[in-house]
């Protein structure tokens, strides 16, 4: 469902903020479309690279997880659209961060990938990257809205868990009886 979402607004959203972040840090950046795909160039008169901006840039996935794991929380409605709102505003945040951080470390070659890849490429950087964030970013987004906004989401997760854990010795007790 969160693919057939249009989001290429959120792709410009994302190449104008991080080309306005990126030249706020002193880099010569901008942004632009380009038959409906949108870019983010950076150079310094020497250099330049491009980089796509696609949906997965963008956080959409997510969040739209985000909000799968808050919606059938037993809460009121008033609290799950909050929750979902701070989350989307720090999920935004961070990917910003995550886009320049990518976006710079490729620019500049940074240690020790260049040592390793003789022409790193935004992905050399990118997967590692977005792995750290994405589990560090999500952590940090339960835990805040859990904290400040609906405290039931702790709860329930931490039910979702023993259930499957209940569910995980049983089949290993089935499992060790064939054997």
């Amino acid at each position: 469902m969160v693919n057939l979402t249009p989001s290429f607004w959120l792709e410009e959203l994302t190449a104008s903020v991080s080309s306005k972040v990126l030249s706020a840090l002193g880099l010569i950046s901008y942004w632009f479309v380009n038959n409906g795909v949108a870019y983010v160039q950076v150079g310094d008169g020497v250099r330049n690279i491009t980089i796509e901006i696609i949906r997965e840039c963008t956080g959409i996935h997510v969040i739209a997880i985000y909000m799968g794991l808050v919606l059938p929380v037993q809460s009121v409605w008033k609290k799950k659209t909050l929750a979902i709102t701070l989350a989307s505003g720090m999920l935004f945040f961070l990917n910003i961060t995550r886009v320049c951080l990518t976006i710079g470390l490729t620019f500049f070659k940074v240690f020790p990938f260049h040592l390793i890849f003789q022409n790193p490429t935004v992905e050399t950087y990118h997967y590692p990257l977005s792995l750290l964030y994405g589990i560090l970013g999500v952590f940090l987004l339960i835990v805040s809205t859990d904290q400040l906004v609906i405290p039931e989401l702790g709860g329930t997760l931490v039910e979702v868990l023993m259930t499957m854990r209940k569910i995980l010795q049983r089949l290993y007790q089935v499992l060790g009886k064939r054997k």
